[in-house]
């Protein structure tokens, strides 16, 4: 790396302070949870960035899909998560000089959202690691069985459909008895946080005799 732009990164570096978790996610759900935001982390940099004439700029990435099953709003849906490793370019502007950096995000959304969720993740991750910028709180200091939704930020637990049919039929039970007992026409009516408490009471019996 050219040694005037290290001296530009470490300026930054040094003027750079702990960030507050000012953005709310799933605000209003069981999942809700308190994240640095996009905003909080250019309005910290891009003054400092202006100050030393830097431009950070993607440069390339690689992607990945999966589909997964979750409920929304009582219903059986399909999530997409995507996963982008982004590279991104540190360019002096007076020198010429750059230097790369990598960024990591995940995005999950039923719709077309998650890669645009999962790019604002990596370019968040990107400058928050390569300028020192903290959010006053260190996951490696807890179990990874411990690790609350609040810190992790992963979305609440979620029994489908299918799991509670197939946990009442493996106790001797049948779709007829979970529609009977909750008061609706069809299982996957049955509201999520309901599901969760079926599942969790059949889980409990033991199983039915073959």
């Amino acid at each position: 790396m050219d040694q005037k732009l290290a001296m530009k990164i470490y300026n930054i570096m040094s003027q750079t302070k702990a960030l507050q978790k000012g953005t709310i996610v799933g605000k209003g759900t069981k999942g809700e949870y308190k994240a640095v935001g996009e905003a909080e982390v250019l309005n910290e940099l891009k003054p400092l960035l202006l100050k030393e004439k830097l431009i950070v700029l993607p440069i390339d990435g690689d992607i990945e899909e999966k589909v997964d099953s979750v409920i929304q709003y009582s219903k059986d849906a399909t999530r997409i998560i995507t996963q982008l490793k982004v590279k991104f370019l540190i360019i002096d502007a007076e020198t010429g000089e750059s230097v790369e950096i990598v960024g990591f995000g995940n995005g999950a959304d039923t719709q077309d959202k998650g890669s645009g969720k999962a790019f604002t993740y990596a370019y968040k991750t990107a400058l928050s690691k390569s300028f020192m910028l903290f959010s006053g709180e260190d996951t490696d200091n807890h179990h990874s069985d411990s690790i609350s939704e609040e810190t992790q930020g992963e979305a609440p637990r979620k029994v489908t459909t299918k799991q509670l049919i197939d946990m009442a039929i493996r106790k001797g039970y049948d779709e007829e008895y979970l529609c009977k007992k909750a008061k609706t026409d069809q299982v996957k009516f049955i509201k999520a946080d309901i599901k969760i408490k079926y599942y969790d009471a059949l889980s409990k019996l033991p199983d039915a005799k073959a």
